[in-house]
């Protein structure tokens, strides 16, 4: 008997092309965050969270997925990490495309202190002010 993912690859006939259930976007990108908490080698649940932020117009937590997906690469897989810089570089700031392209020909460590990470799972670097605030008001 055939077992379905969490998040099954794109489904092309549906709304959010991404999943079985139509999500909204916050949805969506909080579901593949879990998702890829449990299995950080899906290259296609990072794809997914990539293009969606990217959809969205969203730098920060596009550069965050990014930051993600290159950090579980770590030196491996260095023309994928290049055609999706190149891709999607316009859509980050010039520091964020800065940060990424230093990190081409190394590895990206888990420790790597980076500005407006948002929604990190793997980077334990500056997790994003926004981020901070929250998780000090909640421990007052």
């Amino acid at each position: 008997m055939n077992t379905l993912k969490q998040i099954v690859d794109p489904a092309f006939l549906r709304k959010s092309n991404y999943s079985y259930v139509d999500y909204d976007d916050t949805e969506l990108s909080t579901v593949l965050c879990f998702a890829l908490s449990k299995n950080n080698a899906d290259l296609i649940l990072h794809q997914q969270r990539i293009e969606l932020h990217a959809k969205n117009k969203n730098a920060d937590l596009l550069f965050s997925a990014l930051v993600d997906l290159f950090t579980v690469l770590a030196d491996k897989g260095e023309a994928y990490r290049i055609r999706l810089l190149k891709k999607y570089q316009s859509s980050l700031s010039q520091t964020q495309a800065a940060s990424l392209k230093n990190t081409l020909t190394t590895c990206l460590l888990p420790t790597e202190n980076l500005n407006n990470l948002k929604q990190s799972i793997f980077n334990y670097g500056n997790q994003g002010e926004l981020l901070s605030i929250r998780h000090i008001q909640e421990i007052q």
